[in-house]
């Protein structure tokens, strides 16, 4: 065995050139950093986690050790703050939705339902399933403008159509509300139509045109 000597911090071996405390730091770095070393570490997610963890344990300790009743008082401050955020997507909430869904169904259209419905079907042939929904939504309330159970106006939003049609057709209702709601997400929303919405505003389209009127289902 090669002798090695410790003098003054420098480690030294016979034969061979002083290595001194900076050299040795840098080769020490170096050999921890092979990955045999790191093989048994935490993986990125459970180290993210961990440190998520540590934070928020850092956080309660501080509001335990700067609020009244220490960590009661702590716990009730996060309630009460977790109160505040509810209460206030819960009111801002429906205001946004509003604000998204304010467009006119028709959007100044004067095509017929016919012709809704046919670039309805080309779009869906082609894959192109936003144009698709909206084209059949289009077909859905001038059908129903067709039929007199909807009067023509401007800035008619999916909602309003849904509820004054789901009146009119009770049969129809749910279906018309499932095609409003799937509308709106896909013309105001960030979601990608699929078929599946296509075929739940179809059905609506069809269920409506089928339904009788609840003033002509008593005659």
């Amino acid at each position: 065995m090669t002798p090695y000597l410790v003098f003054a911090g420098v480690l030294s071996r016979a034969g061979a050139d002083p290595v001194n405390r900076d050299d040795a730091r840098r080769k020490a770095h170096a050999e921890l950093s092979k990955a045999v070393y790191r093989k048994y570490d935490d993986s990125l997610a459970v180290r993210v986690v961990k440190a998520i963890e540590r934070f928020l344990n850092h956080l309660f300790d501080t509001a335990s050790s700067h609020s009244p009743g220490g960590g009661a008082g702590a716990i009730a401050l996060v309630i009460l703050v977790g109160a505040i955020v509810a209460i206030a997507f819960w009111r801002l909430g429906p205001m946004a939705r509003t604000a998204h869904v304010s467009a006119d169904v028709l959007a100044d259209t004067a095509m017929t339902a016919s012709e809704h419905r046919r670039r309805a079907s080309a779009a869906a042939d082609a894959g192109d399933w936003k144009t698709a929904v909206v084209e059949r939504m289009r077909a859905l309330a001038r059908a129903l403008e067709e039929r007199v159970l909807l009067d023509p106006r401007p800035g008619r939003t999916a909602d309003e159509l849904a509820a004054e049609a789901g009146r009119m057709l009770p049969t129809a209702r749910d279906l018309l509300t499932s095609a409003a709601s799937t509308f709106d997400t896909v013309v105001y929303g960030d979601r990608t139509a699929t078929a599946d919405d296509y075929g739940t505003v179809r059905r609506a389209d069809e269920a409506a045109a089928k339904a009788r009127p609840v003033e002509l289902a008593a005659v």
